[in-house]
């Protein structure tokens, strides 16, 4: 394994004191939502003061609008004209289902237990509403098998809609090989990245992602109040596509609150200045660590058989089929609470413990999940 960049890296080793969140907690929790930034907090205070100052105008708006999609277009390899924000998950989601083209398709390809419940909902009514058989796609021990969508995906099929990171476990999903799948058959991808962007690597043209969401809440940005959707020219990008919802007066398709811009602008300045390959590998490889040092104490690591499905998430303990399961093994429960007690933050989900990283984790946060494992066991 390379040197872990929690050591060696000169980009990342400076920004992750930029986090106040992490002088309080030993914060593992990316897989549930990520950390904001300082920077973060003096933006919005500069945007407030102009504000109170009636020196804030329409153009400083549109200025941090353009700004926050060119950011998050180099962010994910789109280009800034195809990328637009909301205020809402609702109402981003509603403007993806507004350009499918289901009128002669007869069904839609979900994943319920990989994905995150709210996306799961929204399709679920939206496949209601249109008439639309819902076919579910499965994972197992292995991983997510992408040819298993061979058999689901055919000519009737308007959009498949699956995370780039599994909610409920962690995996990351083949999203190239699901990407090429759908275009070759003329079908609608649809990734869910809230759980992923700013740290999992995409590449909407190389993936064959032809939409990309982000929620506004709960997402690895740590962004709340404003959603991303990136939609291929192709596929009805550009403005147009946007502009057939319904707007009264001269409202834009995309209004985010002032504050909720400001957030986005410098979370996605940081991603930027390091790089998203960069934010992967660090990640990656502390996920990687932590699970070796568990496995070593003997805890129960989840794994994939599909080592590519690995990603930034560690999860330890046998999965539930409950997203919302709490942990039902005694030695984890007591891992759990010793966890808490050393203020390390982090997610109880399907009956697991997920440990989610970012670009503010350290080594040292491996460490001193390993040390309070080490004295869970040995008490």
């Amino acid at each position: 394994m390379p040197a872990l960049m929690s050591n060696d890296s000169l980009l990342i080793r400076p920004l992750s004191d930029q986090f106040p969140a992490t002088s309080r907690w030993i914060y593992i929790d990316a897989a549930s939502s990520g950390l904001l930034p300082e920077t973060a907090r003096e933006r919005v205070a500069a945007v407030l003061e102009a504000q109170l100052l009636a020196s804030f105008g329409e153009n400083h708006a549109l200025s941090m609008l353009q700004s926050c999609r060119e950011l998050f277009a180099r962010l994910v390899g789109a280009g800034a004209a195809d990328v637009r924000l909301f205020p809402s998950s609702a109402e981003a989601l509603h403007a993806v289902a507004a350009g499918l083209a289901a009128g002669r398709r007869s069904n839609v390809v979900l994943c319920p237990a990989l994905s995150r419940p709210s996306f799961t909902a929204f399709w679920l009514g939206y496949a209601q509403r249109s008439g639309l058989e819902v076919r579910e796609a499965v994972f197992d021990r292995d991983g997510f098998p992408a040819a298993q969508l061979e058999k689901l995906v055919d000519a009737g099929t308007a959009m498949v809609a699956l995370p780039v990171i599994s909610h409920a476990r962690g995996w990351r999903l083949p999203v190239a090989a699901i990407g090429r799948l759908c275009r070759d058959r003329d079908v609608f991808f649809l990734a869910d990245g809230s759980a992923s962007a700013g740290i999992i690597c995409t590449d909407v043209v190389q993936d064959g992602i032809d939409g990309l969401f982000v929620a506004a809440d709960g997402n690895a940005l740590g962004i709340q109040g404003a959603a991303f959707v990136f939609v291929a020219e192709p596929r009805g990008g550009r403005t147009d596509f946007f502009l057939r919802r319904r707007m009264a007066g001269n409202s834009r398709p995309e209004t985010p609150h002032l504050l909720s811009l400001a957030v986005a602008q410098e979370a996605l300045r940081i991603c930027d200045s390091c790089g998203a390959a960069e934010i992967e590998r660090h990640a990656v490889e502390l996920a990687e660590q932590l699970r070796r040092s568990l496995e070593e104490l003997g805890m129960p690591v989840e794994r994939p058989r599909t080592g590519d499905q690995l990603g930034h998430v560690a999860v330890v303990g046998v999965a539930d089929a409950d997203v919302d399961a709490p942990l039902r093994d005694p030695g984890l429960r007591k891992f759990a609470e010793q966890l808490a007690s050393g203020r390390v933050r982090c997610t109880v989900r399907s009956g697991q413990l997920q440990f989610g990283f970012h670009l503010y984790n350290r080594l040292r946060d491996v460490m001193d999940v390993r040390r309070i494992a080490a004295q869970s066991l040995s008490s």
